[in-house]
Order: C-alpha cells, then structure tokens, then sequence
C-alpha cells in the first residue's frame, strides 16, 4: 500500500484485501429482523481492510492496515467494523485519512469511551481495550491503524459479548 499524501490518493495492494459483508456481520448488529430484510434483497460490503503484515512477528515488529467503511445503517445502527481484542496486550494507533466516524473503545469490564474518528486526528487505543470503528458520515471512512505484528485479533469475544454501547443514527 503506497499513500500518496501531495495528491492525497491511496495504491492498494488487492492481495492483502479482506471485504466484510454484511452476510459476515450478522451477529453484530442489533436489529436481526432489519439484517434478514436487507440480506434478502443483496449483501452489501460494510468494510474492506487492506493489511501489511510484518514479514517478522514478535516483540519489536509492525504491521499496519487501511480500512475503508462505507457509510450506510442496519436498523439504525452505523456501518461499523466487527470490532476486536488484541490477543496479547498491546496498544494501536489509528490515523484518520477521510471522512468521520467514531472509534469506540471498551476495557474488559464493559466501561466505554468514544473518541472522534477525523482526517488527521491521531487516535491512541490502549491495551487490553476492545475497539471499533463507526462511520458516521456520509462518504467513506477511511483510517490507518498501526499494531504490533504479534498481537493477534480476537473477534470472537465481540462477536459473543457484543459492546455495551451502540452508535445509532441520529434523526433530525
């Protein structure tokens, strides 16, 4: 991946993409009737992520990723990443490139903060905190996040537990 920041445009790399849709996404949000009503009709991709894994893992190595999350709702609940634990404690840092969304942090005892996701905001999550990422825009949410190549990424827990908080759409 190549970020060209003069002309502000991104090379990426299709080998390292993954795409989340929402047919992965399931049971992440809290509306089931509205995932069921959208899946019948298509499977929309809520997010891609572009990662540069460290050709070394250990103490002392990085890797980084880009993530872009279309904007869009599910039963009134952001587009958003799945959300992780790193398996081994250790912080990340996200970098905001485009648009606006919320970071969403969670300790493991459920306690959460938000911290505003903004083209060249630089954002710390500290270890041992779980951590999502909501676009709350209208254009793609575009960030890159900065980890330690051994921490590992733990969805099952979110997947299972679910955050405590939940961004939902703000009506006028």
């Amino acid at each position: 991946m190549d970020l060209d920041l003069r002309n502000f445009s991104l090379h990426l790399d299709e080998n390292q993409r993954t795409v989340r849709r929402l047919s992965d996404m399931k049971g992440f949000y809290a509306d089931q009737e509205a995932v069921a009503q959208i899946l019948k009709e298509s499977d929309p991709v809520i997010y891609e992520v572009y990662a540069c894994e460290s050709e070394e893992e250990g103490p002392g190595n990085l890797s980084y990723a880009l993530t872009v999350i279309n904007p869009g709702d599910v039963g009134g609940e952001y587009y958003m990443t799945k959300g992780h634990f790193h398996h081994k404690p250790s912080a990340e840092l996200y970098l905001g490139l485009e648009g606006e969304g919320i970071l969403l942090l969670q300790d493991r005892e459920g306690n959460t903060r938000r911290i505003p996701l903004l083209p060249g905001r630089v954002s710390y999550v500290p270890a041992n905190y779980a951590h999502r990422s909501i676009n709350t825009g209208r254009s793609q949410l575009r960030f890159l996040a900065i980890y330690q190549s051994d921490s590992g990424h733990d969805y099952g827990t979110i997947e299972k537990e679910g955050f405590r908080e939940r961004i939902l759409v703000q009506k006028n």
